[in-house]
């Protein structure tokens, strides 16, 4: 019988997925809430999603990234770059 908690290299690891995940995630978006408008705060985290499908997929994946994703990538971070102005 395997023990859950037995590997302690598999335990660090999710130590530090889940602090950096959602405690630091979560903690960012309140502080982001709080010092900026709250249409800014929320373009800005909706940004998250693009930036964890592009450059993820080519860190680990060794996923190459096309014309069309930089493209995208621009577009995206040109039209919230905006709101800023």
């Amino acid at each position: 019988m395997k023990r859950p908690f037995g590997n302690p290299r598999g335990m660090r690891y999710a130590m530090l997925l889940t602090l950096f995940g959602p405690v630091l995630g979560v903690s960012l978006s309140l502080m982001a809430v709080q010092y900026a408008p709250a249409g800014i705060a929320s373009t800005l985290m909706a940004l998250v999603p693009v930036l964890m499908i592009v450059i993820p997929d080519a860190l680990f994946n060794h996923h190459r990234i096309t014309p069309k994703e930089i493209l995208g990538l621009a577009v995206t971070m040109s039209g919230v770059a905006l709101f800023f102005l």
